[in-house]
């Protein structure tokens, strides 16, 4: 996940823990129960939309943050979830998470710029030896040809 998709799904992660600070907003059985109310699944697609943010990458965080792997989001929010408090722990672990990829790539990124630091070291130490190398071969071939 790309840096700037990490800082959309955070973003949306807070919103989703702001609609969520209380029970009134969260409800089982429908994606919308039509007075405010939104499941985890309704909820993200809900702020998604409204805040024009993807989606996609704060569905996978979440499916990583369940207490189950593989534990479907609606089957959590519907009968594994016990409280809004517990399903504001799963975000808060999904912004952990989101949190744990973005150093991931900042490392990803550090390493490969010493590794490329490192191979133009060696291409620069190596240069003059090889032109020095192909002087000698030339003035070689040339002293053969006489």
């Amino acid at each position: 996940m790309l840096e700037a998709d990490i800082g959309k799904a955070v973003q949306l992660l807070d919103l989703m823990l702001e609609f969520f600070a209380d029970d009134l907003h969260w409800t089982r059985g429908s994606y919308d129960d039509g007075h405010g109310g939104h499941c985890l699944v309704g909820a993200l697609f809900h702020l998604s939309h409204e805040h024009r943010l993807p989606a996609k990458p704060v569905i996978s965080l979440l499916q990583d943050a369940m207490p189950r792997p593989g534990l479907p989001l609606v089957h959590f929010n519907d009968t594994r979830c016990g409280s809004v408090a517990e399903l504001r722990s799963v975000i808060r672990k999904a912004r952990r998470l989101a949190h744990d990829h973005a150093e991931r790539e900042r490392a990803a990124v550090a390493v490969k710029t010493w590794l490329l630091a490192q191979i133009e070291k060696k291409r620069a130490a190596s240069a003059p030896a090889n032109t020095e190398t192909r002087q000698d071969k030339h003035l070689l071939s040339e002293r053969l040809a006489a």
